[in-house]
């Protein structure tokens, strides 16, 4: 009998085993935001009463094994989104997709939204997460990735590497003097010359979570006029869910290098939490002398209550450029491509750092009040060494030191079909511009004031009727210039009259939402730009050949443009596009065009007759396999002047094209990711020919260029990550920039094929 009962024990052994074994199933899907349909990085999958889970990888995808048969709980949580939870019965694999809605008490995003367009809005904008930067980011200056995922973006490297050293940027044509940048909220551009320069504070990019471009006028935002457009950025999200450290090193062409610490606490029980990052970069450059030493530092740290936030951010950045400004006339660069004529003593070394302390109440559900105070600092010395003569060689500083005070506050409210924000800023701007002989830097020969003051306030209201919404935004901007000549330099009784300008800039505009998925637009929007300091005195200091000028209000009026702007925009799960046209009317453009005084070496700006830019462009994501995606940006552009008279001539231009204004701009990039360990992407971009001097003469032409760019990376685990970057992989000697130099073209080259390999470790 107890045989019998032993050998039953065994049969039924046999045959549950194997059923017990295949109840074990997978549950698997992807954790996105609500609204924007990103994917949440780190969310926190856990099936209860069994505590079995995982986190989400930065697809957003999670993967639960092993699970037997029955009834469960999964919850769904992630820092900044409310916990979802949902019961499911589980008997066999099953797939989830979650959309997790913002809790706007948590929330960081709340301090940059005032001034960013949502997603619905009338703006022709391109919004960039923390995933997609990184997709094409490994170190480089910010411009560079803007220009690969944005359209309409041109960027130039005076060192030729597209990684350290100065550059410049465009935005369908127009110079990044024109364009608005900001971090979170806070104006980065220099007010006084209103250009910005990420070699000051290099690596930045690295602590951003998101980027948003706007395309012309845009929404009201703080600083300087969106004459071209604006770009605003939103530093690193630190409130989430657990602490990490990361190391990055990376080394390549060039004698390249740089490292980077990262760290981040997560949310602790004290309700704070802390995010720090510590960069250095060194390069030669590809140019001859073009090399980089540049070091930054960037930090934030806040406290999350109930209904408060409170932040503070900073950074800190100082490099020592090579200089390598000049362009390179065409027949040196036949002998040799890396010739840089500006002289190897003339090493600069400059600094920038910014703090902002903001702080945000939540009044319930639907109204906000977020305001901030900061200040700014930049500084350095810039040297130059002219050559007098054949053998005779004079180097002069020209340090510059700026000072920026400033604060701003943001009121916002929301209701079922209305949202409406206003908002105010107010700054004061202090340069002091320094020249001396080298090296006696204690005993200035030439030192000048500057300040500039601004106040602007703006109210725009969304009002939703149905599938449309409307858009109502105009801002008021009063802005002041003093200049303080030296009086010892320029003598008594050469004071100069304080400049004001004001500055009423509306914006209107409609969307039609065909679909949860179609939606199209159309806007229109008006800014005026006051001239810069540049602008008025044509050179760097005040002297004999621009003081009559500036003490009769200067030849410069402001400039303005009146942007009109229409799309359409789909987007789904595997597949999204933009398509926009605009026209983009100019009144009084500021252009280097009066008078050069020789004896001064002085080319006085004056403004221009009519001028406009119209054009298409488009951008697009296309995901027909899981693991493979087409993406890419054209752009379309006419820019035409209606009559240029060069100075001192009877000529007449008429209908000429815009210098530095191509008419194509193409990107295009495939990734393919086979397998969880492995993939790669491959990046072309086409840029069209455009003219440099605004009697579009044949000679003096920047060329046409195609580049293409190879990118491997492997998930060597979970926290271990290697990149090499192949740039330039057919060796093309291309241009990005360029100027005419005497009776020929000069430009700057850039690098043939080159690399960059890059080692990720997270802790």
């Amino acid at each position: 009998m107890l045989h019998l009962v032993k050998k039953a024990i065994l049969i039924a052994t046999a045959i549950l085993l194997p059923l017990t074994v295949f109840s074990q199933h997978t549950i698997k899907g992807t954790v996105k935001s609500e609204g924007e349909n990103e994917p949440l990085i780190g969310a926190n999958v856990i099936l209860l009463p069994i505590s079995k889970g995982n986190t989400s990888n930065q697809n957003g995808k999670f993967e639960i094994n092993n699970i037997p048969n029955g009834d469960y709980t999964l919850k769904v949580s992630y820092v900044g989104y409310k916990t979802l939870e949902k019961s499911i019965t589980i008997n066999e694999n099953r797939t989830f997709e979650f959309q997790l809605e913002s809790d706007k008490v948590l929330s960081e995003e709340v301090v940059v939204s005032a001034i960013r367009a949502d997603k619905l809005a009338p703006i022709t904008q391109t919004t960039l997460n923390k995933k997609e930067i990184n997709s094409v980011f490994n170190g480089q200056d910010g411009a560079f990735v803007l220009e690969q995922l944005s359209p309409s973006i041109q960027v130039n490297s005076d060192a030729g590497t597209r990684f350290t050293n100065y550059g410049s940027m465009r935005l369908r044509g127009i110079d990044q003097k024109r364009i608005n940048i900001t971090l979170n909220g806070v104006p980065l551009n220099d007010m006084m010359d209103q250009g910005v320069f990420f070699s000051n504070f290099t690596d930045i990019t690295r602590s951003m979570e998101s980027v948003q471009i706007q395309r012309g006028v845009g929404t009201s935002t703080n600083g300087t006029a969106s004459y071209a457009g604006s770009i605003g950025y939103e530093s690193e999200k630190i409130n989430t869910e657990k602490p990490e450290a990361t190391v990055t090193l990376l080394a390549g062409s060039f004698n390249t290098w740089q490292g980077t610490a990262e760290a981040k606490t997560g949310l602790m029980d004290n309700n704070t939490a802390f995010y720090t990052r510590l960069s250095r970069t060194y390069s030669d450059g590809y140019r001859d002398h073009s090399g980089s030493d540049a070091y930054s530092f960037f930090f934030s740290g806040g406290w999350f209550g109930e209904k408060d936030i409170i932040k503070i951010n900073g950074f800190n950045g100082r490099t020592k450029n090579d200089l390598a400004y000049s362009p390179v006339p065409e027949s040196l660069i036949e002998e040799d491509p890396k010739t840089n004529i500006n002289n190897p003593n003339d090493i600069d070394d400059f600094g920038q750092s910014l703090l902002q302390l903001e702080h945000t109440h939540f009044f319930g559900d639907n109204s906000t009040l977020t305001s901030s105070a900061y200040y700014g600092g930049a500084g350095g010395d810039f040297p130059f060494t002219y050559n007098l003569d054949s053998v005779t060689l004079q180097s002069i500083n020209y340090p510059l030191f700026n000072d920026h005070f400033g604060v701003m506050s943001y009121f916002n409210q929301k209701f079922t079909d209305f949202e409406w924000t206003t908002g105010v800023h107010a700054y004061r701007f202090k340069r002091e511009n320094i020249e001396q002989l080298v090296p006696n830097f204690s005993n200035p020969y030439y030192q000048d004031q500057s300040t500039k003051d601004e106040i602007s306030g703006f109210i725009k209201g969304t009002y939703r009727i149905g599938k449309f919404s409307l858009l109502a935004d105009v801002q008021a901007r009063y802005v002041t210039l003093e200049m303080i000549p030296d009086i010892d330099f320029l003598g008594e009784n050469r004071s100069i009259p304080t400049y004001d300008w004001t500055f009423i800039n509306p914006k209107i505009g409609v969307t039609y939402e065909i679909n949860s998925t179609l939606n199209t637009y159309a806007s229109f929007g008006r800014s005026g730009r006051e001239p810069t300091r540049s602008n008025y005195l044509g050179d760097t200091q005040i002297n004999e050949g621009n003081i009559d000028s500036l003490q009769n209000q200067g030849f410069v009026k402001p400039e303005f443009v009146n942007d009109f702007e229409a799309g359409i925009r789909y987007n789904t799960q595997t597949a999204k596009f933009n398509f926009n046209a605009f026209y983009m009317d100019f009144e009084n453009e500021i252009a280097p065009i009066g008078e050069f005084i020789p004896q001064y070496f002085i080319q006085l700006y004056e403004n221009q007759a009519a001028s406009f830019r119209r054009g298409v462009e488009f951008d697009w994501q296309f995901i027909p396999l899981e693991n493979f995606i087409f993406s890419g940006n054209a752009t379309y552009m006419q820019s035409i002047i209606s009559e240029y008279r060069p100075e001192g001539s009877n000529e007449v231009f008429e209908d000429i094209k815009t210098p530095y204004s191509p008419e194509y701009f193409v990107n295009a990039q495939i990734q393919y990711q086979p397998i969880e360990q492995f993939g790669l992407s491959f990046h072309t971009r086409f840029v069209g020919m455009s003219y440099t001097e605004l009697t579009n003469t044949e000679n003096f032409v920047l060329p046409s260029y195609s580049v293409a760019n190879v990118k491997l990376f492997s998930n060597l685990s979970e926290n271990y990550r290697v990149e090499l970057e192949l740039n330039n992989i057919f060796s093309e000697q291309y241009y990005t920039d360029g100027a005419p130099v005497g009776n020929e073209m000069g430009f700057f080259v850039q690098a043939p094929a080159h690399f960059y390999a890059t080692f990720i470790a997270k802790f």
